[in-house]
């Protein structure tokens, strides 16, 4: 506590515990019923109590009667549970629960996301043990499994496979890590059932639940013009069986010899309930130039999960037209942004943003998060004055212009951390009388930025570190005696004034800026990112292209199209005309959905968002943000 550090917590068993000894006689699956257990406060995660064998009766009493002699009636509590009122679907009610049905259970409370892990509660093959992939979502009292949707034509990909038993397991008491009540109220009682998927048959019977029961979605061709060696891609507004797909049902005919027809093999590159299907169409031959029509017969087999048939936009047996480009056309009349390298991103930022997404190194645009910039149990933090604490966990931290703040003044360690953006608008100070420290032996080959800073906090050396998971914005001053670190998930931003030891000044991330000491260096750790989702509120990426196509040349847009992965969050590509209004709020922008909503614009820019959610339960969710592969564009292009 002597610099600032909050002391371990401490744990002190209830008053009835520590005077009869803790352990509670009941027969072996039966739950004590106490009075005297938890004074005070409701009882937390779990109970300080043992199940003990079943002890002769009058020994039992004693023991009882020795536990409520310890406190007063006045101070005894009821001990209460969290009861499990329904289960859906009833096991009884039907064999045959559909692929993608939820499990859903109903208790007596709200219950606790914290509590809902791995551990409290799962749902596994009976047969082999496997978990099933899925999604635990808490409202209220409600708790769902929504299985994982597969693409594969089998149907072995799916969170629930078919004509498979499972067995949903919900652990109470005893347990210490069972399911509780947001007052902290444990799960009476253990329970589990067992659930049968419907099953292969022939003829084929319904293997999922359709919410558009009566009729299914058109699909819609994404690709027009298009490059001839690449696959077709149809959307779908809704999903789609992936056991119904058909090799060479759909068709390609040039106009030129409508007579010979070119299969194609679908397969599903994306499928899920909420945002719909994209099916993939690959020729089995490469196109050469020229207009085709896409056709499918009018029984073709591809249904929707209610068993409907989906067609072509139009009545069923429609044909749609597509025109495929001429050599070294492509780039006249199209353009696919790929991530591959930076020649294509631009240098501007989104202020309102956190961070600057990563584009360029991985392949995608993505979130570079690092496992240090730490759990957010601080809140927002707004530095003034004096800062006495060695280790700083914010949900975002900023000090604001003509403010002044000195951070501790004890040698030793010092790491500020963000999990959104830090912004040091003002001077932070850090003056701590210590010699200057030998850097010699301070970095470790390949270590991570995590186990770097987990090993400085054993040796405690005399540095200052900042860690951003968004961008780390110096307009200000930034003055510390001692080696300074700055990380940045998103971009290290200086404009102010930087100072520490000499050559001792060390960034760890991209960016840069004029206000740093030429002398700076690149740290040599790795920028590790979390095993499991840390955050407390979402958090927005951002970057932006430069003008596409270089060139100009554009007539007309005629659209875009977006491959991309939600996964633990959310992601948006916006089409903005050459020159937006930078430093502005971002509905001056002038941003749109469509680039086709660019009117007399001969070139764009693209903003790419992508948004990170909070876990939905506090442990066991992965980190899994999400990601932008590649955007492609068309347009006529104008006369020469």
């Amino acid at each position: 506590g002597a610099r600032g550090r909050r002391p371990p917590a401490t744990h002190r068993a209830p008053r009835a515990a520590r005077a009869g000894g803790g352990v509670l006689p009941c027969a072996e699956g039966e739950l004590p019923r106490l009075r005297t257990l938890y004074l005070g406060s409701p009882p937390g995660p779990w109970f300080n109590a043992t199940v003990a064998p079943p002890l002769e009766r009058p020994r039992a009493a004693l023991l009882i009667a020795l536990g409520l002699a310890a406190c007063s009636p006045t101070e005894a509590d009821e001990v209460r549970f969290l009861r499990l009122e329904q289960f859906r679907p009833r096991p009884e009610a039907r064999v045959g629960v559909f692929l993608n049905e939820a499990l859903v259970l109903h208790f007596s409370a709200p219950v606790d996301p914290s509590s809902i892990t791995a551990e409290s509660l799962s749902v596994r093959a009976e047969d082999s043990g496997r978990r099933a992939e899925g999604r635990f979502e808490v409202d209220g009292r409600r708790v769902t499994f929504a299985p994982k949707l597969g693409k594969a034509r089998d149907l072995s990909d799916g969170g629930l496979r078919p004509g498979t038993r499972y067995e949903v397991l919900v652990r109470g008491f005893p347990a210490p890590d069972g399911v509780r009540s947001l007052e902290g109220w444990p799960l009476a009682r253990s329970a589990r059932f067992l659930v049968e998927t419907a099953a292969l048959t022939k003829p084929r019977g319904q293997m999922f639940e359709d919410r558009t029961p009566a009729t299914g979605e058109p699909l819609r061709l994404e690709q027009r013009p298009y490059g001839g060696a690449e696959s077709l891609r149809l959307s779908c507004a809704e999903a789609l069986d992936p056991s119904t797909l058909v090799d060479g049902e759909f068709v390609l005919r040039a106009l030129e010899d409508p007579e010979q027809a070119i299969p194609l093999d679908p397969s599903l590159e994306a499928n899920a309930s909420s945002s719909g299907a994209v099916l993939e169409l690959r020729p089995r031959r490469l196109l050469g130039p020229g207009v085709y029509t896409l056709s499918a017969p009018r029984g073709a087999s591809v249904r929707d999960f209610g068993g409907n048939p989906v067609w072509l936009t139009g009545a069923p047996g429609a044909e749609q037209q597509l025109r495929v480009l001429e050599p070294g056309e492509e780039s006249l009349a199209g353009l696919t942004v790929t991530f591959l390298n930076d020649a294509m991103r631009s240098s501007l930022v989104l202020e309102e943003a956190d961070g600057t997404a990563a584009w360029g190194s991985s392949g995608v645009v993505s979130v570079r998060f690092p496992r240090a910039a730490g759990n957010g149990r601080d809140g927002r933090v707004l530095l003034d004055q004096a800062e006495p604490r060695g280790d700083v966990h914010a949900v975002r931290l900023g000090l604001a212009v003509g403010r002044e703040c000195q951070l501790l003044s004890e040698p030793g360690l010092v790491v500020l951390r963000s999990q959104g953006s830090m912004r040091i608008d003002g001077s932070l100070r850090r003056r701590s009388g210590a010699a200057e420290v030998v850097i010699d032996g301070s970095f470790e080959p390949g270590e991570t930025l995590s186990r770097w800073l987990e090993r400085f906090v054993e040796e405690d050396p005399n540095w200052t570190v900042l860690v951003a998971g968004g961008d780390l914005v110096i307009e200000g001053e930034l003055d510390v005696e001692g080696p300074l670190l700055l990380v940045a998930g998103g971009r290290v931003r200086v404009t102010g004034r930087v100072r520490a030891q000499e050559d001792e000044l060390w960034l760890l991330g991209e960016g840069g800026g004029g206000g740093l000491d030429p002398t700076k260096s690149a740290a040599p750790l790795v920028l590790d990112p979390p095993l499991e989702n840390p955050l407390v509120e979402p958090l927005t990426y951002a970057v932006l292209s430069l003008h596409l196509p270089p060139e100009g040349g554009v007539a007309r847009w005629l659209g875009a199209e977006v491959r991309a992965e939600e996964r633990s969050g959310s992601y948006r590509v916006l089409y903005l005309r050459s020159d937006p209004p930078i430093g502005r709020p971002l509905e001056e922008w002038g941003a749109v959905e469509s680039p086709k909503d660019l009117l007399e614009a001969d070139r764009l820019r693209l903003l790419l968002l992508l948004t990170v959610d909070p876990p939905r339960r506090v442990f066991g969710e992965v980190w899994d943000p999400p990601v932008i592969d590649e955007v492609r564009l068309s347009w006529e292009p104008a006369p020469r």
